[in-house]
């Protein structure tokens, strides 16, 4: 269900668009997500979609993927671990706080399971656009290990950049030091104290939201104060250059037990989207051509590692 938020607009700070919960799907008996989609989609562009994942036993068996990014972040206090494998040859062990960015290209297949069965990987399932220029380039794979993420610490507040530059432009994740990497957004972890109060910079014509994973946000209004404390996104209006506000920064405000999530921003593409399962392209031709490659073999082959009981 969303839920309209009227926000004042005030000189500075963008209003919320919208709050957007996240409904639970579930895979099996033990495995599940939170699923955040977002309608109309150009609010969130050119990030498609997100899954808050448990996953304690096997379960992805190899699949496809085409003109978009998938990407594997984990909590940093996350009991398991992903083991992701694909048709590059890639076979990787994503820990707790990492960050594996699959970007698909022209097509790629891979696989993911936990590393450990019974120790649940929790984490998130990011989907991201590519532009039409980078849809059909060679699939590639980025990792970023926590350590290497940089960090900025205020008195309530601790934030990661698992992908882009910190708010303070003091550092970035690695990832940006690939010039393979198309899609070009930032992927702050953030954790705030108990009703501390987070106010952040963000470039002005850049799409912004925030996925809450635990804890609670207070958002005032003229009819009182509303706590959310449940899987929920947060989205935040583009900003309208026609008007005066500017609206540069995003706030949120914590509850009385502080809040743990992710927030996301970056460029919109601003190109039609159109998605068949695992492929996102920007016409029906493009979705022929990547279900015919993947057909044919050309996005690699992939033998699974299980089998379903």
């Amino acid at each position: 269900m969303t839920q309209e938020h009227a926000a004042p607009s005030i000189q500075g700070i963008r209003p919320v668009a919208k709050l957007v919960s996240m409904p639970r799907h579930a895979f099996d008996g033990s495995t599940f997500a939170y699923m955040l989609r977002v309608e109309p989609q150009h609010l969130i562009d050119p990030f498609l979609g997100i899954d808050a994942f448990s996953m304690p036993q096997s379960y992805f068996l190899p699949h496809p993927h085409g003109g978009m990014s998938a990407i594997t972040m984990l909590f940093d206090d996350s009991p398991g671990g992903v083991r992701n494998r694909d048709s590059t040859g890639d076979d990787s062990i994503i820990a707790a706080g990492d960050l594996h960015w699959t970007q698909a290209g022209r097509g790629i297949v891979h696989e993911e399971t936990p590393s450990q069965l019974g120790a649940p990987a929790l984490g998130l399932q990011i989907f991201v656009d590519m532009a039409p220029e980078h849809k059909y380039q060679l699939a590639a794979v980025f990792k970023v290990k926590r350590s290497d993420m940089p960090v900025m610490r205020t008195a309530d507040m601790t934030l990661t950049a698992v992908a882009g530059d910190l708010p303070d432009g003091s550092g970035h994740s690695p990832i940006g030091d690939d010039a393979r990497w198309s899609t070009k957004v930032a992927m702050w972890d953030i954790h705030v104290a108990a009703h501390g109060t987070l106010r952040l910079p963000v470039p002005t014509l850049h799409n912004v939201f925030f996925v809450l994973r635990s804890g609670s946000l207070v958002f005032s209004s003229q009819h009182g104060d509303q706590v959310v404390d449940e899987p929920t996104a947060v989205v935040w209006n583009p900003v309208d250059l026609s008007t005066l506000v500017v609206g540069h920064e995003v706030e949120l405000q914590a509850g009385a037990d502080g809040f743990h999530g992710v927030m996301f921003h970056g460029k919109p593409i601003g190109e039609s989207v159109v998605q068949h399962g695992p492929f996102t392209g920007n016409n029906r031709q493009d979705i022929a051509n990547y279900m015919q490659s993947f057909h044919d073999g050309d996005m690699g082959t992939l033998e699974p590692s299980f089998k379903r009981a």
